[in-house]
């Protein structure tokens, strides 16, 4: 099966399963729209990755 074809939901699931390159997947769908909306809101390249690095910290925690 390619991951890369399946939806955000089957990554999750098989994620949580324990598949543990669905998360490389879905962290790779979405890096660059939440990077780029954190550093419209706070303007610092050096704050944005460290939000950045938190809010996917926070993701990964709440799918474990």
């Amino acid at each position: 099966m390619e991951l890369h074809n399946q939806s955000d939901c089957v990554l999750v699931k098989q994620y949580i399963a324990g598949q543990t390159d669905c998360l490389e997947i879905l962290i790779d769908r979405y890096k660059n729209r939440v990077f780029s909306y954190i550093m419209m809101v706070v303007k610092n390249r050096e704050l944005a990755e460290d939000i950045f690095q938190d809010t996917f910290i926070k993701v990964i925690r709440s799918l474990d």
